[in-house]
């Protein structure tokens, strides 16, 4: 930074002899001196002999103004203390321009003075975390702006003063150790070099751990005068900064990082991508209403021992396509054992929903004529058992002379097509083959029936469509029976089973 000067000179032969000294010394110095101007961005020097300009000068002085008086000390012993100092009114031409140097070298320090303690002041408080200078005996000398919203004191009432006043906790308290490790100032101005510890440290406003970063200071003759110190809260998870942002950028899952209020901290791009974020504050998210409006649970929650952990599996319809997702919801504890937040991570199983799917297709299904198999059927009849259902037995009549007399490619036809007629005929009901030309269907409550028999009749007259071959006829057989469940299960299938060959033995009989 360049220091500026601006000289009133009253004296004409001391202006003779300042310019070209001014000039030499403006070459030497990244300095800017000018004689007769002035600027506000400069300090201005008034060189006087003249004691009234000197006092009016001395009355509207300001910090970055001083006056000094060419005279005798008696003619100005009442202003001497506003003075920048009093110079006799002649002497040599060298020893002027040495005093003159010596004005410059002790402003360039002044203001270099100022201009560092500036630039320190400036970064110390841009700093997020807490920063304080110590002596040797722990007073504080300086600290930075988040150690005074941290402790709600100004810097002026903090400096000189030691830790219990500025953490508002008992001298009995400080000096028994328990919450600080007052050990640690001494340890880091014995081992010379920077030293980190873990620290607890009791407040008015309860327990908070700090990560700190503690270095001793030295004084110009090489001595140690005291400690800098740099803190990190990490009493909760808010607060570990960067380091958690690049651990939740990584993960390879979308996740999101809540207060304990559920409000939005820190989310990676998967999750942004996964909600369409954009460029979207992720402070204006809310994770639970979002929650709410899009994901539809499918299984039973999971809730680990402890009970800080919940699992489960949800569909999601994203631009008219389900996604499946597992959800792990897991409380974040503070040092002290406290919820402080949340993180919520969300695996995408989707590709594993759907396999899982076509599996139990493959396992449910006739991958002949695309109805539910036996295993399916006995499956369902045994876990619905004490539920209201009507069940339709039926068996194609005279299939095994069709199939004997066309092949089993036309049978396979006729059995792809009495399964179509079926699903048309019963589109409500649980549709299977049990195997061969056996069918079922299952009605999931209780009809009336002469009215399943109506179906029945309607069935049996599409089915008889399927083959016209003179006297060789397909027709259907079959047998209803129904619960309010209260009945055996197998008594049920024995009664349809029963009641189906009596519909076929009146048939050909």
């Amino acid at each position: 930074m360049k220091l500026n000067f601006t000289l009133r000179i009253a004296s004409e032969n001391d202006k003779r002899v300042f310019r070209s000294f001014v000039i030499e010394r403006s070459l030497m110095w990244d300095t800017s001196v000018s004689v007769d101007a002035s600027a506000k961005d400069s300090f201005e020097i008034l060189l006087t002999d003249n004691i009234i300009d000197a006092k009016a000068a001395l009355q509207k002085k300001n910090p970055q103004s001083e006056v000094i008086f060419f005279g005798e000390l008696s003619e100005v012993e009442s202003e001497f203390s506003s003075l920048l100092d009093v110079w006799p009114k002649t002497e040599s031409e060298n020893i002027r321009k040495l005093r003159f140097e010596k004005l410059l070298h002790n402003l360039q320090t002044r203001f270099d003075s100022w201009h560092y303690k500036n630039l320190l002041i400036t970064a110390i408080d841009s700093v997020p975390d807490l920063v304080w200078f110590k002596d040797k005996v722990g007073a504080h000398m300086m600290v930075n702006k988040e150690f005074c919203e941290t402790v709600h004191k100004t810097k002026e009432d903090i400096r000189g003063r030691s830790h219990y006043y500025i953490w508002d906790i008992s001298e009995e308290e400080y000096k028994k150790g328990e919450f600080v490790c007052m050990e640690s100032e001494e340890e880091t101005m014995s081992s010379g070099h920077t030293s980190i510890f873990d620290e607890s440290l009791k407040t008015s406003e309860g327990m908070k751990q700090l990560k700190t970063y503690k270095t001793p200071l030295y004084d110009m003759f090489g001595n140690i005068e005291g400690t800098v110190g740099i803190a990190k809260d990490v009493t909760d998870f808010g607060n570990m900064g960067l380091e958690l942002s690049i651990l939740v950028e990584n993960i390879p899952f979308p996740l999101i990082l809540c207060d304990a209020n559920w409000n939005t901290l820190k989310m990676n791009a998967s999750f942004k991508k996964l909600v369409g974020m954009g460029e979207v504050p992720i402070e204006n998210f809310l994770y639970r209403e979002w929650f709410q409006q899009n994901m539809v649970p499918i299984s039973e929650e999971k809730i680990d021992q402890s009970g800080k952990s919940k699992k489960r599996e949800y569909e999601m319809n994203a631009d008219g396509q389900l996604r499946y997702f597992t959800i792990i919801e897991h409380e974040i504890d503070d040092y002290f054992k406290n919820v402080s937040g949340y993180f919520v991570i969300l695996n995408n199983i989707t590709v594993a929903k759907e396999y899982e799917k076509m599996i139990l297709s493959e396992a449910n299904t006739d991958s002949l004529t695309g109805l539910y198999n036996r295993r399916y059927f006995e499956d369902f009849i045994r876990n619905n058992a004490i539920k209201s259902m009507t069940l339709v037995y039926m068996d194609l009549d005279r299939f095994k002379e069709i199939n004997d007399t066309f092949g089993h490619k036309r049978g396979d036809q006729i059995l792809a097509g009495s399964a179509k007629f079926i699903q048309e005929t019963f589109p409500e009901g649980i549709s299977a083959r049990l195997g061969g030309d056996e069918f079922t269907v299952i009605l999931e409550k209780l009809i009336d029936e002469d009215i399943v028999k109506k179906r029945c009749e309607e069935l049996d007259k599409k089915i008889c469509t399927l083959v016209r071959a003179g006297e060789l006829k397909i027709s259907i057989s079959y047998g209803i029976a129904s619960t309010d469940g209260s009945r055996n299960i197998n008594a049920l299938l024995r009664e349809a089973d029963k009641r189906m060959y009596e519909n076929k033995r009146s048939k050909f009989n």
